[in-house]
């Protein structure tokens, strides 16, 4: 009998010594699976409004004309291969009212959000595609010019849940429109904006 009580605390004892091992295993690899996910992840939409310096040139002249800033648009929409890429198409727009109509810029790129820091809002973007310039006068006339676009820019994604972030951004947009027999066009525009992103994926810093 005081064999049989003698196995039994020791078995007692063993339990106790390796049951906080076991509890602590299991508690470690839950901080592990909760820290696993990335900030960034799954389908994203961001869209922003901005104020947008226009600037344009001729081939020959000296320099661009005299800035004109108005209200921008920008929409960009795509998928997040892993935490510091995000890739997507992005519409941008800028336009004024102008004394005889109405004068426009936009573009349609590729655009490619780098972040340098996985689990931090900084971003760099880089996008090429189509750029295009027009302008629709008050009479009915209008004159549209396509041709290649690009645009760079900078940027602070503010997290606020799992789903939604918000930030600042900067980016230049330009397009150079080539007419035959003409010099060709050279627009831009310095862009200072505030973006809201949703997302489908990542987690909460």
């Amino acid at each position: 009998m005081r064999r049989t009580v003698a196995v039994l605390a020791l078995l007692a004892v063993t339990a106790g010594a390796f049951a906080p091992v076991g509890a602590q295993s299991r508690r470690d690899r839950g901080i592990v699976e909760l820290g696993g996910p990335a900030p960034r992840g799954g389908f994203f939409i961001t869209g922003g409004l901005g104020a947008g310096a226009e600037q344009y040139k001729f081939e020959g002249d000296a320099g661009f004309s005299e800035s004109l800033t108005k209200p921008t648009l920008m929409l960009r929409l795509g998928g997040t291969p892993n935490a510091g890429v995000r890739v997507g198409a992005e519409l941008f727009g800028w336009g004024s009212d102008e004394p005889d109509g109405f004068e426009s810029f936009g573009t349609a790129l590729l655009a490619f959000q780098f972040f340098p820091i996985r689990d931090q809002g900084l971003f760099l973007k880089a996008a090429g595609g189509v750029a295009s310039s027009m302008i629709e006068f008050d009479n009915g006339a209008s004159t549209t010019e396509t041709g290649f676009g690009w645009s760079i820019g900078a940027g602070y994604d503010i997290q606020l849940s799992r789903s939604f972030g918000l930030g600042p951004s900067i980016d230049l947009y330009q397009g150079s429109f080539t007419s035959r027999n003409e010099p060709t066009l050279t627009e831009r525009v310095l862009n200072i904006g505030v973006q809201v992103t949703f997302q489908t994926g990542g987690r909460r810093r």
